[in-house]
């Protein structure tokens, strides 16, 4: 088959699916597929070489660095003729504009099959404040939380109240970022504290969630077609699950299956399952919660396209039941093309 991964882009987790994209090209060669891989930030001359794919590394971009990219690339490759024989697109390219309906977009207008969610789904999914309100909506249990635009950002009353509101304890992210980019957790905070890091997060959305900050254990539960494969455990060392966490060996302990009872098991598995069809998700999520200590689960996002090296969560799910890397990636084609 004639595939081709888009890796890259022009999102702050450009170098992490630049990772995924590198595994995912090497995978199904190895499988017998020609394999094109292309990024999108190049336009036209996209297509990079196994040599270019040697070089990615693991790091993170600031806001100035995403301010210099250009999206009319995005256009531009895609209506490029690197795509004249591509049967279907791998998509592994995370964040804004590729996990939120934009190249989705841009495919379906040049009628090209893809993998994963539809542009609507893939739109909401990244917005992290219509995601919890569906989920509200759905019987998904979620955080606490309060939107602001970024013409509240310095109101000192509007925070003052919502520190009366959610408590001393929050957690502030952009609302449509990945990797935990523009995410700041704030323990006992006092309200400058506060504005501060709403501002940190404004550098990267004009729209900041603040979120009552739940205690407890962090789990991520991927869904494939509509099953959801066993519970991770995710251990920092130090700290929370942040960039550094990540994409750092040996900052982070996993465990899988998570080790939970059976009851509670099933019900974040099924919590996971709702999540996914709440936002009208197909093929493949992974979906974040917290456990707090009274081992009730709230659901903090769904991601369309989770990180896809071959250790990252969802393949490291996928393992424990017998499905390799390879055949992983051959599977999500294949639920895609039936879609």
């Amino acid at each position: 088959m004639n595939i081709a991964v888009l890796l890259g882009g022009i999102s702050s987790e450009r170098n992490i699916s630049l990772l995924s994209g590198r595994a995912i090209t090497r995978a199904l060669r190895e499988k017998g597929h020609s394999v094109k891989a292309i990024d999108p930030m190049r336009g036209a001359d996209g297509l990079m070489t196994d040599e270019e794919l040697d070089q990615v590394k693991a790091a993170e971009i600031t806001a100035a660095e995403l301010k210099k990219f250009d999206p009319r690339k995005l256009m531009e490759c895609i209506n490029s003729d690197l795509f004249n024989d591509v049967e279907v697109v791998f998509i592994a390219l995370h964040g804004k504009y590729g996990e939120d309906g934009s190249i989705q977009t841009l495919l379906e207008l040049r009628g090209i099959p893809y993998t994963g969610t539809n542009v609507l789904s893939s739109a909401i999914a990244m917005d992290k404040n219509m995601s919890k309100m569906l989920f509200a909506s759905g019987g998904v249990s979620t955080a606490p939380w309060i939107a602001i635009t970024r013409e509240q950002f310095e109101d000192m009353d509007l925070i003052s109240e919502i520190r009366g509101e959610l408590g001393r304890d929050l957690v502030i992210k952009a609302n449509d970022q990945g990797s935990t980019v523009g995410m700041y957790i704030v323990k006992n905070a006092h309200q400058d504290e506060i504005k501060e890091a709403i501002a940190k997060a404004g550098d990267f959305s004009d729209m900041v969630l603040i979120e009552k900050y739940i205690a407890g254990r962090e789990l991520t539960v991927p869904v494939v077609g509509d099953e959801a494969l066993p519970i991770i455990e995710i251990i920092p060392h130090e700290g929370f699950y942040d960039f550094t966490n990540k994409y750092t060996k040996g900052n982070t302990e996993y465990v899988c299956p998570a080790d939970l009872s059976a009851d509670v098991t099933d019900f974040v598995q099924n919590l996971a399952i709702a999540a996914h069809r709440s936002l009208g998700c197909s093929v493949l999520s992974r979906v974040d919660f917290r456990l707090d200590e009274d081992n009730q689960p709230f659901c903090l996002e769904v991601n369309t396209i989770p990180g896809f090296t071959e250790t990252s969560l969802v393949p490291k799910a996928a393992k424990e039941v017998g499905i390799e890397f390879g055949d992983l990636c051959e599977q999500i084609i294949e639920l895609s093309r039936k879609k």
